[in-house]
């Protein structure tokens, strides 16, 4: 039932490329699982590069035994040289707390803690979704949550509420700032970074708590496609009382706090 949230800061010049660490973790879980390297729809992981300082590769797990299985190999790298693609980085650590990106947690814990009634989210990486044979760059409430409501559906130990589809239809977009990037990998897109604030009017309790807990989710989870390359990483906050959005900063952190 764990859910697990996994920062290796690099030492090295620059960011590594994300089809790099891609193609790293791919041959990693291969030696793991070769069925899982195969499986072709959604994958129990997301992977991103973090261009902090320093860099760092995000590793997050939606099933347990591929952390547990994962988690000796990366330990494993502390102090080695890890190669992705031309360059060549010196992992320093493995953080599973004590960083923004890193955290342990469970699908139980997910309804700890009170159902909130606005579902407020920063999308800190380009996110986009497959719609119509196309991607599609717009926050619409069904598509994130019907994204996080299938890879639940997908990995948790937990059944859920056969309304809950319905649910998310009902979904409100109270707040939006978002802007739109082209995205250039194998084909040209678009995606989108910025703040949502999502709503379920008139719901009920256990509405709620089932959005609730699909909302804190999306740490673990991302949002739309390409997820094991960096896209779609997502923060869900807690708002401030009467956040002064006028005045946000470049990265989005005004008036927030993590859920």
């Amino acid at each position: 039932m764990l859910l697990a949230a996994t920062v290796l800061p690099l030492e090295g010049s620059g960011a590594p490329a994300p089809e790099h660490v891609r193609g790293w973790f791919y041959r990693l879980i291969r030696e793991l699982s070769p069925s899982l390297h195969d499986i072709q729809q959604l994958k129990p992981f997301t992977l991103s590069v973090l261009e902090s300082d320093p860099p760092a590769i995000r590793i997050t797990f939606m099933d347990e035994r591929l952390h547990a299985a994962s988690s000796p190999k990366l330990w494993g790298l502390v102090g080695q040289e890890l190669q992705l693609g031309s360059a060549s980085y010196r992992v320093c650590a493995v953080l599973e707390q004590d960083h923004p990106w890193a955290r342990l947690s469970s699908y139980p814990r997910l309804f700890h803690g009170g159902p909130e009634q606005d579902y407020p989210m920063r999308f800190v990486t380009p996110t986009l979704f497959k719609r119509h044979g196309a991607h599609y760059p717009l926050p619409e409430p069904r598509l994130v949550f019907g994204s996080l409501l299938a890879r639940f559906k997908a990995f948790a130990p937990v059944t859920t509420p056969a309304s809950l589809p319905e649910s998310i239809e009902r979904l409100t977009l109270r707040y939006a700032h978002i802007r739109t990037h082209s995205i250039e990998h194998a084909t040209r897109a678009v995606g989108f970074t910025g703040r949502t604030v999502y709503h379920l009017p008139n719901a009920s309790e256990d509405e709620a708590r089932w959005l609730t807990a699909l909302w804190r989710f999306a740490f673990f989870a991302g949002v739309g496609a390409k997820t094991t390359l960096g896209f779609g990483q997502v923060k869900p906050y807690l708002s401030r009382p009467k956040p002064r959005v006028a005045k946000e900063d470049a990265n989005g952190s005004g008036g927030e706090q993590d859920s």
